[in-house]
């Protein structure tokens, strides 16, 4: 459902549940939009060569929010209705967020918090346990060295997803083979973990989607007390 705000309206009284937000964000506010992912906000983020009228299309395809800046929102409520365009007035990415948190009365609960990829903001990930992560890391590596074939010894690992609410688990066995690739296609981004964080770290993810690693570490902490979550 679209959340119904205006570019100069009053606030949302109501909460609403940070996993519940659709929204998209056009170049203006790029670095906005990679918080809100961080936050669970579902959020798709325009790319430097699209324009408001790709802003307004996806909204009214998705049923998405907008959210700009400036002269942007004139044309986008032009393009659209007002009660789908939100005109942030904060400079900076950290500034814009706490707005939009206020403005649309955001509930952000821990389950929320990195439950999107900020790459491409898909909620589907490979869970991988250090042993895996590591043995996988090991392999990729040996078989772009070419020292083993693409498909030895493939290794079984769980894909874990979460629906929007987050609260109901589907698990899925999948294989990945040893070049770090699932059978769906994607490339895990191993290369992008030294070998000291599979001692520190107790859990690692791969976006379903994309293959960016993500894992648990200090800057969950940084992030809830940056921005008073």
């Amino acid at each position: 459902a679209v959340v119904s705000t205006q570019s100069t309206g009053a606030p949302s009284a109501e909460p609403t549940p940070a996993h519940s937000l659709r929204v998209v964000v056009d170049v203006m506010c790029q670095g906005l939009g990679k918080k809100l992912r961080h936050i669970g906000v579902d959020c798709a983020i325009l790319e430097d060569n699209q324009t408001v009228d790709d802003a307004a299309r996806l909204a009214l395809s998705e049923g998405r929010v907008i959210l700009s800046r400036d002269s942007n929102c004139q044309r986008l409520v032009r393009l659209t209705d007002p009660g789908r365009v939100y005109c942030v007035k904060a400079m900076k990415a950290t500034d814009q967020l706490l707005e939009i948190r206020k403005h649309f009365n955001l509930v952000v609960e821990d389950e929320d918090l990195f439950s999107r990829c900020a790459i491409c903001n898909s909620s589907y990930f490979v869970k991988l346990e250090p042993g895996q992560a590591r043995a996988l890391k090991i392999s990729q590596e040996q078989y772009n060295s070419r020292k083993i074939s693409k498909w030895q010894q493939p290794v079984t690992v769980d894909c874990e997803y979460k629906v929007y609410e987050r609260r109901s688990i589907f698990n899925e066995k999948i294989h990945v083979s040893t070049e770090g690739v699932t059978q769906y296609g994607v490339r895990l981004q191993l290369d992008k973990v030294s070998m000291n964080k599979f001692n520190e770290t107790q859990m690692f993810w791969g976006c379903y989607d994309c293959g960016k690693m993500y894992w648990d570490g200090c800057h969950l902490k940084n992030f809830k007390s940056k921005h008073n979550l």
